[in-house]
């Protein structure tokens, strides 16, 4: 696991006009991993967690945002190319580009993750991400992805100007 303290930032957020977006990558040793077992023929998930919450100091934090993006790449050795599945929309398409592939399971570019008409200004929030990467297919099965311990995790407080 990937802590602010252990590595340089690899969340950003971007406060655009009516959204907060982020931006988000897996350090450079995971994407190796990645590369080496969709090589071998392995198919690989990448479950995205984002929230925000606002923070406060005499209660528990008040939720604004809990958000879980599931990404899989399915190899195909045969004509050496890539699946790229975004589960939410069903919206697939093939690659002939390792990297390209790679990339999809370890970025998450400009993401929108909560809309701004929600924060007031001034207020203390804080984004936190994590992600869990899965080998192999995912099965239906009863244990909840909360029992895996996140491959990334980070969070990064931030203020509306």
């Amino acid at each position: 696991m990937v802590c602010a303290a252990d590595k340089a930032t690899v969340l950003r957020i971007h406060i655009a006009k009516e959204v907060v977006h982020c931006s988000v990558e897996l350090p450079e040793i995971d994407k190796n991993d990645i590369a080496t077992n969709l090589k071998d023929g392995v198919e690989i998930s990448a479950i995205w967690h984002l929230g925000v919450v606002k923070v406060r100091d005499y209660w528990l934090n008040d939720q604004l945002a809990d958000i879980t993006v599931s990404r899989r790449v399915k190899p195909d050795l045969l004509s050496r190319s890539w699946q790229l599945i975004e589960d939410a929309s069903g919206i697939s398409r093939r690659v002939y580009s390792l990297d390209q592939a790679i990339y999809f399971l370890s970025h998450l570019q400009q993401f929108a993750v909560v809309d701004r008409s929600l924060l007031a200004p001034l207020t203390l929030y804080r984004m936190h991400v994590a992600v869990v990467i899965h080998h192999g297919a995912i099965k239906e099965r009863w244990l909840p992805d909360f029992w895996h311990s996140p491959l990334m995790s980070q969070q990064q407080d931030f203020k509306l100007p």
